[in-house]
């Protein structure tokens, strides 16, 4: 089965409150994105956000990152955040990780980060499936 089909099928699972295989599907696509996301770091390769199935590592990989900072495993979230900032070339999504790199190196709760910082009135047209378009507070941030 390939991310993208466990991705589907860990939000249909959550959808209907399936708990227990909405936990395995994603870990089953957690799983096959980080072996993808070790073999880019491997050979030093950037993401192909063009590539339904690097697309869905990278979405994967995204919630695996913000499941770390709403446990507050801000290391770990970081961790993986710098690194995929070197691994995407698009630079709405490098922004994106940096932002959220930040967010945790700031001990600021994920909830509390996306309502304060993320614009959730903007879909992103290139990237509908990642919260990628932040409003002016976010530069607060960088200091």
């Amino acid at each position: 089965m390939s991310i993208k089909k466990h991705y589907i099928e860990f939000r249909n699972a959550l959808s209907k409150g399936e708990n227990q295989k909405a936990q395995e599907e994603f870990e089953k696509a957690y799983n096959e994105a980080f072996v993808v996301f070790q073999n880019k770091l491997a050979n030093n390769e950037k993401f192909n956000v063009n590539d339904e199935e690097e697309r869905f590592a990278l979405i994967t990989l995204t919630d695996n990152i913000i499941g770390y900072w709403t446990e507050n495993m801000f290391d770990d979230g970081i961790a993986m955040a710098e690194n995929l900032i070197e691994l995407v070339d698009s630079p709405k999504l490098k922004e994106m990780f940096k932002g959220y790199s930040l967010g945790m190196s700031s001990g600021i709760d994920a909830n509390t980060f996306i309502q304060k910082y993320v614009d959730l009135s903007k879909v992103d047209a290139e990237f509908p499936e990642f919260l990628c378009n932040f409003k002016e507070e976010i530069k607060e941030l960088i200091s």
